[in-house]
């Protein structure tokens, strides 16, 4: 009797298992077919691509100072451009990719403001004379309404001044 259920049991598990192997591999073959068809969309588009047409809000050009601050220590940088999503931070020391940080922003004429924010790439590693701004680009989060309100303003404030 004991020996019914077990071999009922891996006759289960086998079923299972093979189960498995099956829906992976019928999901990497759609996933294959679906990235073909995807990369030859992007190939086809190329043509009209001109560097700023991934990017979800338009970015203002400047030349700022700020500082960055990660726990207790700061780092002096510059900001080279500006959007409602993120910035370019021009420094010496750059951080690591997902590194959180505080921004704060030194709008010439007006208040120093804060803004949270991560990295999301470094060209730390690249070799100096492949650079032209050593930094960071960092991505806004999780800030309040009323700094994000104030990102709003200096941005629509100085591109309706360009």
């Amino acid at each position: 009797m004991n020996s019914g259920i077990i071999v009922t049991s891996m006759a289960i598990g086998a079923a299972i298992f093979a189960g498995l192997i099956i829906s992976w591999f019928f999901y990497s073959i759609i996933k294959r077919r679906l990235g073909a068809e995807k990369s030859v969309q992007l190939s086809s588009s190329s043509q009209r691509f001109n560097g700023k047409e991934m990017r979800r809000h338009p970015r203002l050009e400047i030349s700022w100072p700020a500082v960055v601050e990660i726990g207790h220590a700061s780092i002096k940088a510059r900001l080279k451009d500006i959007s409602l999503g993120g910035a370019f931070v021009v420094c010496d020391d750059s951080l690591p990719p997902n590194e959180k940080l505080r921004l704060y922003v030194e709008e010439p004429n007006e208040d120093t403001f804060a803004l949270n924010a991560e990295v999301v790439w470094s060209n730390m590693n690249v070799p100096k004379e492949k650079v032209i701004h050593r930094g960071m680009g960092i991505r806004f989060v999780q800030n309040t309404a009323a700094a994000r309100k104030r990102l709003e303003e200096v941005i629509s404030r100085r591109l309706r001044e360009a």
